[in-house]
C-alpha cells in the first residue's frame, strides 16, 4: 500500500498539527517514517514502499510531502471521506504509533528522527559540496532493518511491558514495570534492582515463590 493511504489516517486523525503548515507537514512525515519502523519491527515487512529520504529537516517520504504542501484542502477531503480497510496488523501498528509518538512535538519528533543511523548516513551520503543530491539521500529498506530497529525494539518493549503491566517502579535511570496487585515495593526490592546489572532501558518484574524475583 502507498504512504499516502497512511498519511491520510493520520490526517483524519488530526495528528497533522499545526495543520496544513510545514510544522504539520513534518509532523506527518516523522509519524510515517516511525510507523514504517515499528512495522518492520514487529512483522518484518515494510508498511509503505514509497521511499524514504533523507533531507535536512529529517526523513520525508516526498510524495506525502510535495502532495500535502501543493494539494492540502483536496487531500484534507480525501482523508476524512476514506473507508479505511487496513489490515489488522497496519491498523496495529498505526494505532501503536500514535500511541508512543502521537503526543509528540514536531521538535521531540524531529530529535528523535536525526538520532537514527539511516538519516545521518543517508544525509550525508548526499553531500556534494554546498548542495545534496536527492537520489544519493535515498534510504534502503536494509539500511532501515540494520541500523534503526534495535532502538525501536527497545521502545516498543517499554511499550508492551506498560500495557500488560500497570506501574513502573524507576531504579538508576531504569523503569521496571509490575503489576500492583502482586508485587509489593520495599526496601529490600529497590536494593535488588539497584544492584542488577541493567543493560536495556525498561523491564518488567515479577515474583516467583521458589525463584524470588523476575526480571526480564
Amino acid at each position: 500500500m502507498r504512504a499516502i493511504e497512511f498519511a491520510k489516517w493520520f490526517i483524519n486523525g488530526g495528528y497533522d498539527v499545526p495543520r496544513n503548515t510545514l510544522e504539520g507537514n513534518m509532523r506527518l512525515q516523522k509519524l510515517l517514517y516511525f510507523a514504517q519502523l515499528i512495522h518492520l519491527a514487529r512483522y518484518g515487512k515494510v508498511l509503505f514502499s514509497d521511499p524514504i529520504h533523507a533531507f535536512r529537516n529529517g526523513l520525508v517520504i516526498e510524495d506525502v510531502r510535495l502532495r500535502y504542501k501543493n494539494d492540502f484542502l483536496n487531500l484534507l477531503m480525501e482523508a476524512q471521506s476514506s473507508v479505511f480497510d487496513f489490515s489488522h496488523e497496519e491498523m496495529a501498528t498505526l494505532k501503536i504509533t500514535v500511541d508512543i509518538f502521537g503526543d509528540c512535538s514536531v521538535d521531540e519528533l524531529s530529535r528523535l528522527n536525526h538520532l537514527q543511523h539511516s538519516w545521518r548516513t543517508a544525509f550525508e551520503a548526499s553531500r556534494n559540496g554546498n548542495f545534496h543530491q536527492k537520489e544519493l539521500a535515498k534510504i534502503q529498506i536494509d539500511d532501515l532493518m540494520n541500523d534503526d530497529l534495535q532502538n525501536i525494539r527497545q521502545v516498543l518493549n517499554a511499550y508492551e511491558m506498560a500495557s500488560v503491566n500497570d506501574k513502573y517502579i524507576e531504579v538508576n535511570g531504569v523503569r521496571y514495570y509490575y503489576n500492583s496487585t502482586e508485587i509489593e515495593i520495599n526496601e529490600n526490592l529497590i536494593s535488588q534492582l539497584k544492584a542488577f546489572p541493567a543493560k536495556e532501558t525498561a523491564y518488567s518484574i515479577c515474583c516467583d515463590e521458589s525463584q524470588g524475583l523476575i526480571i526480564y
